[in-house]
């Protein structure tokens, strides 16, 4: 067999596994978003008004995409996620907003996504939505 040929072919396979080994390294110095608090209001009226919280967070990779509000406990409520817009932002906050057409108890998990797909420690909150039920549908 031919030295260049022999000489190519393990200088190609050296780069190949150098950049998986550097991709490797990427991926798994990547540090998952953190929630560092939830304010939210203890008790909010069933009456379908917008109620504001916000979410503190430290993300070290600052690539926070998605944020989850995950239903643990509630009657009739549903999970939602949406893009806090947040990305580029190493620590920081922003505001979600809740509103409930039923009396109940509400509890929720947090957990924030980044862009490799790192997940947050969920943080759990709790509220309850107080009054009449709105019956305007």
């Amino acid at each position: 067999m031919d030295l260049k040929i022999v000489l190519v072919a393990v200088l190609v396979a050296l780069g190949i596994g150098a950049l998986l080994w550097l991709n490797a390294a990427r991926s798994s110095s990547s540090a998952a978003p953190e929630v560092l608090s939830v304010e939210f209001p203890e008790e909010i009226p069933a009456d379908g008004s917008e109620v504001a919280g916000t979410v503190r967070f430290r993300d070290p990779d600052a690539d926070v995409v998605e944020a989850r509000f995950e239903v643990v406990q509630a009657e009739l409520f549903d999970s939602f996620e949406f893009n806090p817009y947040v990305e580029g932002q190493s620590e920081g906050e922003f505001t979600f907003v809740i509103f409930s057409f039923f009396p109940q108890e509400i509890t929720l998990r947090v957990v924030l996504m980044d862009r490799a797909g790192h997940a947050s420690p969920p943080v759990e909150f709790r509220f309850r939505a107080i009054g009449e039920a709105f019956d305007g549908f």
